[in-house]
């Protein structure tokens, strides 16, 4: 009678461990995959928050181009000669080809002005002292000053503010670009920013959208 009381004994108590083992990994079961949730939830949240700082990052530093901070907002041109019979016209909805920037090849744009005047790639020296700025595109006739007829080689005092440290800025033309010259209005396709009023492209760099 005592050994049978001692196997029952022990089997139960061989069944209360194995039942406290199964409760045990069923525990730890169930906190690694908290963990591995929670991983990936701080992956998540890293990934989210890497891009939050980065965007906050680019909105505080203003847009860059050339090594320069661009105006955000600019105004459109006043003086100048509208082109009313330009391939694109104010209003229309365009995809830009350009690659003046970061964020601007593919972007989707309004043109926001057309004007009747030839475009200008130029070097200059930044008034902030900085590198010199190499082949940028474009300014217009209006916007610099110079001795004689404006053509390649022919050296000029910068005065479009497109950009800060560009106005006064000592520089010579590269290149001559038959017009019309366009103003866009588009979003930054790295940073999501919207940048009006751009200046300027040229009917080669906006491409139509079917």
């Amino acid at each position: 009678m005592k050994k049978r009381n001692i196997i029952t004994s022990l089997s139960v108590a061989t069944l209360s461990l194995s039942l406290l083992s199964g409760v045990v990994a069923s525990a730890d079961s169930m906190s690694n995959m908290h963990n591995m949730s929670s991983m990936k939830m701080d992956k998540k949240s890293t990934k989210k928050s890497s891009k939050k700082m980065n965007m906050k990052h680019s909105m505080m530093n203003g847009m860059m181009m050339d090594g320069l901070k661009m105006k955000m907002n600019s105004k459109l041109p006043k003086g100048l000669k509208k082109d009313n019979h330009a391939k694109f016209h104010v209003g229309q909805k365009v995809t830009l080809k350009a690659k003046h920037m970061a964020g601007m090849y593919n972007a989707k744009a309004t043109v926001a002005g057309v004007y009747k005047t030839d475009l200008y790639e130029i070097d200059f020296m930044p008034t902030n002292g900085g590198k010199m700025v190499k082949n940028h595109k474009w300014v217009v006739a209006s916007e610099l000053k110079a001795k004689g007829a404006l053509k390649a080689g022919k050296k000029v005092t910068v005065l479009a503010d497109h950009m800060y440290d560009m106005k006064g800025a000592k520089g010579k033309i590269v290149k001559v670009h038959k017009g019309p010259a366009y103003v866009v209005t588009f979003k930054d396709t790295k940073t999501h920013m919207v940048i009006k009023n751009h200046k300027w492209l040229t009917q080669q760099e906006l491409k139509v959208i079917k």
